[in-house]
């Protein structure tokens, strides 16, 4: 499959109504399925936490996604990864969250996520060999370790 060239740009006030029809785009079908409650204010709730991490995903200039990740703590936690539909299915997630996998085994250190439970989006991450260590009522709480050899004493 060929690289697509993708770009980052720092969100600003200015993407939050992008931000906003992606949310809807992306994640009120799964929030519909997991029975949980959707109006706007959740929706700008998610939009805003850890916005300082928003990155908005670019192909050939065009908004096409947001990805909001930090290193912290000695991992890396991706906190949102969002593709809009029409952009979906064509392995840009996949290129993105390979390159943090990249960047994260050059640091020898693990990068967790979580993910809703009816998101498919778990396969995704399951067969980019992320395991998941913990859950809630709602979300899986998955990481990737990267496997460290570790002499005997």
């Amino acid at each position: 499959m060929n690289q697509l060239v993708l770009t980052f740009k720092k969100a600003t006030e200015e993407d939050i109504e992008f931000l906003l029809w992606l949310r809807k785009e992306t994640m009120v079908e799964h929030y519909i399925n997991a029975g949980r409650e959707v109006n706007e204010e959740n929706l700008l709730s998610r939009i805003n936490y850890h916005f300082e991490h928003a990155k908005i995903i670019l192909l050939e200039n065009e908004k096409i996604g947001l990805l909001k990740v930090a290193e912290q703590d000695n991992e890396i936690e991706v906190f949102q990864i969002q593709i809009a539909p029409s952009h979906q299915n064509k392995g840009i997630g996949t290129q993105i969250i390979q390159s943090i996998l990249k960047e994260a085994s050059k640091k020898k250190i693990p990068v967790k996520l979580n993910v809703l439970k009816v998101n498919k989006a778990q396969t995704l991450y399951q067969n980019l060999g992320f395991e998941i260590y913990d859950e809630n009522e709602f979300s899986y709480f998955m990481r990737k370790i990267e496997k460290i050899e570790k002499s005997k004493s």
